[in-house]
């Protein structure tokens, strides 16, 4: 009896063990190799209840744009040196899902990254002064703008008596970008004259400027694009 125990045990065990030794390739199993390069988006096809697959992302780096003054070109003038170039981050994903379709876990695979190049303008800052007969007697200037003009006065919608600079709101003060129109810069608009730019507002930005009246509702000025001239 005891000699056929133990074949049975033997038996018992040699099956075991080679159950065991297979067990890994049963539960491991996977196409393509797991040391396998994939192309991005390919699935990778388990036996198990997860599948992985690559993601690619890709984010712009805008340009910047770098100005350089010459002082041997006319203030005002500007000259594209190097239009520059974005640049590009690429970012690969190794994305698990569980079988339900439902993200299971994200991991960083690469990161490639092009710089941008920056775009380059020659900036003149040479003063040329000009004269320009007007309707208010002849004035000497530096530097002709196109901008919009519009009007206000102290008592508009978030408006009060007092300006950016501390003058009194009113006509010969206009409102401006100061990163266009330096505060307190002396400036002649046709049809309006000579003003300060003293004032600044929300909705002032880049070539527009608003010019101040006692009273915008007699002022009789029309929102427009206008010549003007800074003295």
């Amino acid at each position: 009896m005891e000699k056929y125990l133990g074949i049975i045990l033997i038996a018992a065990l040699t099956i075991f063990a080679k159950s065991f030794w297979q067990a890994p390739a049963i539960l491991g199993d996977s196409t393509p190799s797991p040391t396998e390069v994939l192309p991005v988006n390919q699935p990778v096809l388990t036996e198990s209840s997860f599948i992985e697959k690559l993601e690619e992302e890709s984010e712009i780096i805008p340009k910047k744009t770098i100005y350089e003054d010459d002082p041997e070109t006319e203030a005002g003038e500007e000259k594209v040196l190097e239009e520059g170039e974005d640049g590009k981050k690429i970012k690969i994903f190794k994305i698990t899902f569980s079988k339900d379709g439902e993200e299971y876990e994200r991991e960083t695979i690469s990161v490639e990254t092009t710089p941008a190049k920056d775009k380059k303008i020659l900036r003149g800052t040479k003063i040329i002064w000009k004269t320009l007969n007007t309707s208010d007697g002849e004035i000497s200037y530096w530097k002709k703008m196109r901008v919009y003009a519009t009007h206000y006065d102290q008592h508009c919608l978030g408006c009060n008596e007092w300006t950016a600079i501390g003058m009194r709101a009113g006509k010969g003060v206009i409102a401006v970008d100061p990163k266009v129109i330096k505060l307190r810069s002396k400036v002649y608009i046709p049809g309006y004259g000579i003003a300060v730019a003293g004032d600044t507002g929300g909705a002032i930005k880049g070539n527009i400027i608003d010019l101040g009246f006692d009273d915008a509702r007699t002022a009789g000025w029309s929102a427009r694009f206008v010549d003007i001239y800074l003295l």
